[in-house]
């Protein structure tokens, strides 16, 4: 277990509040689950920028594919860092902690993300990456996303204990550099040429395939990753 003085600081802090209002709690949990409050408006927009720019001059397009690998390549980083790296518990679930009993957490839900390591946030990595593709095509509607997926995602994620601030702080910088680097000229050109190519020949097939992408981004791969546990569940090593 390994927490510096600003984590625990923060957490005995924000501990005073939860104990508040059982009403608040259940509200920012509803927010933090929601996919309405989390990436559906973030893909929603995404999709505006898409059909807004359609102009081949316009590189809105090339950046919203860019974006979309790049966010998939930062979540399987978190992951992998969950999975590999040093274990460390959620606030929750920290003994360090005399911490958050009465947020509202299922049973099913808190013993599942007991065994899980909090660093780094693969929320954060993934939306905090999808904010800078938006931020990389407006600087305005980029900067009121980045203020959104902090209000919205992060902070109710640190509230409810199941982050720490730099759980939170490495993600976001996972997903933003993940994202910049995929739409580096010299990184894009592994994809681009060919995305392209397809958009023109396929449109239809392509656009339709990477709405069903994106969506499923914007829910954190939920589906895939109920899919996945059913495999392992039913056809075991």
């Amino acid at each position: 277990m390994w927490n510096n003085y600003m984590d625990l600081a923060v957490m005995h802090w924000l501990s005073q509040f939860t104990a508040m209002s059982a009403p608040f709690n259940q509200i920012v949990h509803y927010i933090s689950g929601s996919n309405l409050f989390k990436g559906l408006p973030i893909i929603g927009i995404l999709w505006y920028f898409w059909f807004r720019d359609a102009d081949p001059k316009s590189d809105s397009r090339r950046i919203i594919v860019a974006t979309l690998i790049g966010c998939v390549v930062a979540v399987l980083i978190a992951r992998t860092a969950n999975n590999l790296g040093p274990y460390q518990p959620r606030p929750f679930a920290n003994t360090a902690l005399a911490y958050h009993e009465h947020i509202g957490l299922s049973v099913p839900e808190s013993q599942a993300l007991y065994i899980w390591s909090s660093f780094p946030s693969d929320h954060a990595a993934l939306f905090f990456s999808l904010a800078t593709g938006i931020f990389l095509i407006s600087r305005s509607a980029g900067s009121l996303l980045y203020l959104y997926v902090l209000v919205f995602i992060a902070l109710p994620r640190v509230y409810l204990g199941l982050h720490y601030p730099t759980d939170i702080a490495a993600g976001a910088i996972l997903g933003i550099a993940c994202v910049v680097l995929s739409t580096r000229s010299g990184v894009s050109k592994l994809y681009d040429a060919r995305s392209a190519a397809l958009l023109e020949r396929y449109p239809a097939a392509y656009q339709t395939a990477l709405f069903i992408v994106s969506t499923e981004i914007g829910m954190m791969f939920g589906d895939v990753r109920l899919l996945l546990e059913g495999i392992v569940k039913y056809f075991p090593k």
